[in-house]
């Protein structure tokens, strides 16, 4: 299956698995463009998925994608999470995969995840000992991109002020990811049993960053004071997509994309657990009786 893992680490060098992006998820044209401003040439990532589809599915990659059995219903359900469309007449199992806390129960056993809980709104006991226990939780959908309606909850108290719609949410530990004054966030493309790459993204006030990342020590940017370079043209997940009917609300990146001219120093061990978690991740998803998932908080 071809997936987009997201991986964070926090200032005192903890790895953690935050998330995991299953259809066409981005990181591929990202990396690509942070290897051509690091290097000045052209990655090599698009022809090794392609030749990685050939030899691991005997089909080209467009094929495989449009092969995988939840991706119709998959279009549909990202127009609606994206408030552009109703909500799908007709759904799949495979769908079930975007629940992040179905992904958690799924993947908590093999990779280090922040601890985390379904959101229980009955459950005031419940609740209130995990946010006393953890001191600082962050409230998430449990559908939908991790920076839409994310809060920082440190009381209980602030947590029952809001008008939040049963059984959508999560609370996850708090964790600490900035380095030099950005949140870092790391996301591997893995495919086939083989990890393809990996590029971090660094936000702040501004759209995220895409870094090229170099093995190393030790941990941080090669340089914090660094410039970027913009690209704004279509990006390779949109051309599968939509091919030249991409609408523009549509493309994948709109307007500019930035890329650091800097590098992200990863230390070899994280490098390597990165590539080693990542591919264990996606042999699991492979092996998964879409039927047999629990249900998403949609189905309820």
């Amino acid at each position: 299956m071809y997936l987009g893992i997201e991986f964070l680490i926090t200032p005192e060098l903890k790895l953690y698995l935050a998330g995991v992006n299953v259809g066409l998820p981005q990181g591929a044209h990202q990396y690509h463009l942070a290897h051509l401003v690091h290097f000045g040439k052209p990655s090599d990532i698009f022809r090794r998925i392609e030749w990685t589809s050939r030899k691991v599915y005997g089909k080209t990659f467009k094929d495989y994608i449009y092969s995988l059995p939840f991706i119709e219903s998959l279009r549909s359900f990202e127009i609606w999470m994206d408030g552009e469309g109703p909500f799908p007449k007709t759904s799949h199992p495979g769908l079930r995969l975007l629940d992040k806390w179905n992904q958690y129960q799924l993947i908590k056993a093999i990779a280090p995840m922040p601890e985390t809980m379904a959101l229980d709104l009955e459950d005031l006991v419940g609740t209130d000992r995990f946010i006393e226990r953890k001191k600082k939780v962050v409230l998430k959908r449990r559908i939908g991109k991790d920076e839409e309606e994310l809060q920082v909850i440190s009381e209980p108290s602030a947590l029952w002020k809001l008008n939040l719609i049963p059984h959508h949410y999560l609370l996850q530990e708090y964790v600490e990811r900035k380095i030099d004054g950005y949140c870092l966030l790391i996301r591997s493309i893995v495919f086939g049993g083989e990890f393809m790459c990996m590029v971090a993204n660094l936000s702040s006030e501004s759209p995220p960053i895409s870094t090229f990342i170099s093995s190393g020590s030790p941990f941080g940017l090669s340089n914090r004071n660094f410039n970027t370079e913009s690209f704004n043209h279509k990006s390779w997940e949109a051309e599968i997509w939509f091919g030249e009917n991409a609408p523009q609300d549509r493309r994948c990146n709109p307007g500019e994309e930035l890329v650091a001219k800097t590098t992200l120093i990863l230390p070899e061990p994280f490098s390597r657990t990165i590539k080693e978690l990542s591919v264990k991740v996606e042999r699991l998803y492979d092996g998964f009786d879409l039927f047999a998932l629990p249900k998403a908080c949609f189905e309820e």
